[in-house]
This record gives C-alpha cells, structure tokens and sequence, in this order.
C-alpha cells in the first residue's frame, strides 16, 4: 500500500470528516472524487484505487502534482489496506470494480474476485470503521434485458458475468444494511463522457474512424442503451451523499435521456468526425440484452436533473481524441526527423 499526501483547506459546516471514494483514479470515481473534494460539508475526500490498466492519476491532476494526491494505493479485497484507507472514514463511495462486458465473459473468474469479494471485505472494513453511510454504485444491468421502464423493486435477472456478479454485490450491501450499516445503491446507465478507457463504446469508435478504420458491430448492432453523461452521474451520487435519509437501505435508478441503438452511436461518430469509415458486422456475444430501460423518477423526487446531453459528450470526446491523434502524429513526425 502506497499513501499519498494530501493538504485540504479547512472547510465550515462539516458533516463528514473524511470520504473515501474507491476507484478513484478511473473515469467515474475520478469525476466523483473531484466533486465530493469540493463539497463544503465534506472534511478530506481520500482515493483507495489498486491503479489498474483503468487507472490514470492525471484524471486528477497534472502529473507534476500527481504527488500530492490525497490517493492511497491499495487493493479493496486486503482487509489490511482496506483498514488504512477507512480510519476515521465517515462515508465510502464504492465504484472500484471490473466493468468491461464483453470481457467478464472470458474471465468471469476475475470478476467475480474483485466485484464480489471485493465488495464484501469493503463492507467488512466500512462496519468495523464506523462509516456512517456506504454509497454503492452498482449497475442497471442487474435487471437484465427490460424494454419498459422498471423501477426499483423489480426482480433482477442478470444475464452476463459482470451483471450477476454486481447483483451478489448488490445482495451483500443489503445483508451489510440488515446488520446495520446505512446504505445506499444507485444503479446507473451506461456512463460516457471525455476521459473514458478506449474500450468502451463511444472512445472506441471516435478513435476508429478518426484512424480511417472500420467500426466493428457485435451482432446486428441494434441493441440499445441508455446513455448517461459522466457530469450527471457524479451530481447524482453528490446528492445522495447531501440527502441522507433515515432509512437504513435506499435503491436509487440514475437513468439517462436518450436510448441509442449501436448502429445510431457510429452514425452520430460518423457525423461528429466527419469520417464515414465503414461497418464490420462480427458474431455477437454469448449473450448481448436488447435493452435496458429504467425509471429514475425516484432520484428526481430529491432534485436531480440531467444537465448535460449524448451529443455534447460526443463532441468534447471527438476533441480529446482529435487532440491524441495530432500529438501522436507530430510525435511520429519529430522521430523521423
């Protein structure tokens, strides 16, 4: 384990003295650590991240300062590093997991390990620390294909490696809240958003077609899902922090506003780069859910609005990765010469 130092300036109206945001160094929980860092009623906001192929420390800052990171680098299935991160925790905010799909599938194994019982041993440490809120963010996958919206207490029906071992996880929060720990899961639609790992969808195709290659389609490519900016889902998880209610277990939807079949994200990629570089249909996953549609009106009900929309991302992500590509090409540039 490998402790970072960190300097907070004091803060009025506490109410938490110290956050513990796991994954903090990936897309998400990079996005939510910021957030959380500039809440007047949070203390010290602290990163307990294993630093992952997922993981990159300049999400956070430049990487002169990476230093002084309030990062602590440590695994949350050691009960040992676990121990070190939540001392005088008052809140966790779980997103350390394997999230790849189609990767969960040829190591379900791994999955199982980090998600599961990763997840257990968090809980274990978030009791004997006293925490006094474990906000868990789980997925809307764990409903499994659902083409009308659902809400919160419909039955889940997972389908894939990584959804089934969300909902064990999603199961051990719940026994963790039975025995007293306040809890709180929020089940998010797909996230995108600049800084995303090139193997999810919307990064992926951007640097294709930005490379003149095809844009590789599983299946008939008409599946659809629910997008929603990374900006939002950090607002979300915010405000579950702000508004702590008194019951011991909430479950929460974070939907987004627009469904997009796959076939319709490489028509906005195509229009936003200015590149139609052609579609390469393969033989689809083993199991690959039509759709997922869930209900936040819940999470509305405490004030939540999405802000930001799909095409917005999409530009700035087009940009990121327009701004790689010439840095690389100038790169090559300077080598050859």
């Amino acid at each position: 384990m490998k402790h970072c130092a960190n300097s907070v300036a004091p803060k009025q109206n506490i109410s938490f003295r110290k956050v513990v945001v796991t994954g903090g160094l990936g897309f998400i929980g990079s996005r939510v650590f910021k957030r959380i860092a500039r809440m007047n009623t949070v203390e010290q906001a602290v990163v307990l991240d294993c630093v992952s192929y997922a993981a990159d420390f300049r999400r956070l800052a430049p990487a002169s300062e990476a230093g002084d990171l309030p990062v602590i680098r440590g695994d949350i299935r050691c009960e040992i590093d676990v121990a070190a991160a939540l001392h005088e925790a008052d809140a966790v905010i779980h997103l350390a997991a394997e999230t790849h799909v189609p990767r969960s599938f040829s190591e379900p194994e791994h999955f199982f390990d980090v998600n599961v019982n990763g997840t257990e041993t968090l809980l274990k440490g978030a009791q004997e620390a006293g925490v006094k809120h474990f906000i868990h963010i789980s997925t809307d996958e764990v409903y499994g294909p659902v083409t009308d919206d659902v809400r919160e207490n419909a039955p889940l029906r997972p389908t894939s490696p990584y959804a089934v071992s969300k909902a064990m996880a999603e199961e051990a929060v719940m026994m963790a809240s039975q025995n007293g720990l306040k809890a709180t899961i929020l089940r998010p639609t797909n996230a995108i958003g600049t800084g995303q790992h090139p193997e999810k969808l919307f990064p992926r195709f951007v640097m294709r077609a930005l490379q003149g290659q095809r844009l590789t389609i599983e299946g008939t490519g008409r599946q659809e899902r629910t997008f929603l900016p990374v900006g939002d889902l950090a607002a979300a998880i915010g405000l579950i922090l702000s508004n702590s209610g008194e019951d011991r277990l909430s479950i929460f939807n974070v939907s987004g506003e627009e469904d997009l079949s796959v076939l319709e994200v490489a028509r906005r990629v195509f229009e936003v780069t200015g590149k139609n570089t052609g579609l390469h249909f393969v033989r689809d996953r083993t199991r690959n859910d039509a759709a997922y549609r869930i209900d936040d009106t819940k999470l509305r009900g405490l004030g939540y609005r999405q802000k930001s929309a799909v095409d917005q991302e999409l530009k700035a992500i087009h940009a990121e990765f327009s701004a790689r590509v010439r840095r690389q090409a100038g790169q090559s540039q300077a080598g050859a010469a």
